[in-house]
């Protein structure tokens, strides 16, 4: 069965645990096998000794994965979360596939907008910066499901 790396701020959420597992039963029903950061529990060391071997963990599982499903979703700000936006380069660095969904598909000029600094803003209609955006296989989608659908037809 292929499988997919779920990538996204997820993690931080309270309902991370929830979020997963919804994710894994999405993956399951397209006849692929979820890779979820959350699998990743390192409690035991220092904060940098955590923060190193969650990097590993989380590295490992992208490198074994068939492609990625990135939630990105703006998180913090107007873009996506800065972790996904590594593990989507990453990613596309090793030839993986990268599909993406969000719950705001509004392009990233008019979500900027709300945070008025003097600087230009990129203006491309993209729905988030065009270095994020050209990593994407096709369109941006509105859900999980579609997005694990979609990696499951081009699979």
């Amino acid at each position: 069965m292929p499988s997919v790396y779920i990538a996204g701020p997820d993690v931080f959420y309270p309902n991370a645990r929830e979020l997963a597992e919804n994710a894994r039963a999405l993956a399951k029903q397209y006849g692929l096998t979820a890779l979820i950061p959350t699998d990743n529990e390192v409690k035991d060391g220092t904060k940098q000794e955590i923060s190193k071997a969650i990097f590993r963990a989380n590295v490992q599982m992208i490198e074994s994965a068939d492609a990625v499903v990135a939630n990105i979703s703006p998180f913090r700000g107007p873009s996506a979360d800065a972790g996904t936006v590594w593990e989507i380069g990453y990613a596309r660095g090793t030839g993986k596939p990268v599909v993406a969904f969000s719950d705001d598909t509004r392009d990233y000029k008019t979500r900027a907008e709300k945070y008025p600094d003097g600087n230009m803003i990129e203006d491309f209609e993209n729905v988030d910066n065009l270095m994020i955006a050209e990593c994407l296989q096709g369109k941006v989608h509105r859900s999980i499901g579609d997005a694990l659908k979609a990696v499951s037809e081009a699979l």
